[in-house]
């Protein structure tokens, strides 16, 4: 019986060895791009502010904070498949997040290089819960700051920084004001000349 040569015997576990570095290359090479294209993205028109989520039967109003930005790709390269996360904490536990949110994409197509995104709304999956008017939450004396944190990552990239602020004591998105205010009065009756 001819025994099998070197090559033979070992060609296949070398095959397969091979294999494996280059795809290992091929794939750092995808993590690198995604880093720097993530690196890349900034935030736009940020605004963060507390949202009413209404009454429970026992009469209880519960508010919740949202930050809302647009996403700009400032890189030479379009990105695709950006994910965004945002982490509530309160000041007085900074290290434990209080509340959190989530987004798997948020375009359906590709950033091109400085384009932004469409707004981006981000709610915190916990709440303040009072008796209180919800404008009036913010006075009473057991209410906590909370800030939040906004990080984006592309693809397979590290998740990236982008932004951390404290959310301000404000019903509503800046601007909603002007919609409650009241109209001026107007005379119903038309004037006859």
């Amino acid at each position: 019986m001819k025994k099998a040569s070197w090559t033979r015997r070992f060609f296949p576990v070398l095959l397969s060895s091979l294999v494996s570095v280059l795809s290992a290359v091929s794939s750092g090479c995808d993590d690198a791009e995604s880093e720097a294209k993530a690196a890349a993205l900034e935030l736009e028109d940020v605004n963060a502010y507390w949202a009413v989520r209404g009454k429970d039967r026992e009469q209880n109003n519960y508010i919740h904070p949202v930050v809302r930005f647009r996403i700009k790709n400032s890189g030479t390269e379009e990105a695709g498949y950006i994910q965004a996360m945002a982490v509530f904490k309160r000041d007085a536990f900074p290290d434990d997040p209080w509340g959190n949110d989530f987004l798997y994409s948020v375009s359906a197509t590709p950033l091109a290089p400085g384009t932004r995104s469409d707004l981006v709304t981000m709610r915190a999956d916990t709440n303040f819960i009072s008796k209180d008017a919800p404008e009036r939450m913010f006075q009473n004396e057991k209410w906590e700051k909370i800030s939040v944190s906004v990080f984006l990552r592309v693809g397979p990239s590290s998740w990236k920084p982008k932004l951390s602020l404290e959310v301000p004591k404000q019903i509503g998105a800046p601007g909603l004001e002007r919609f409650l205010e009241p109209e001026a009065e107007t005379d119903a009756t038309p004037t006859v000349r």
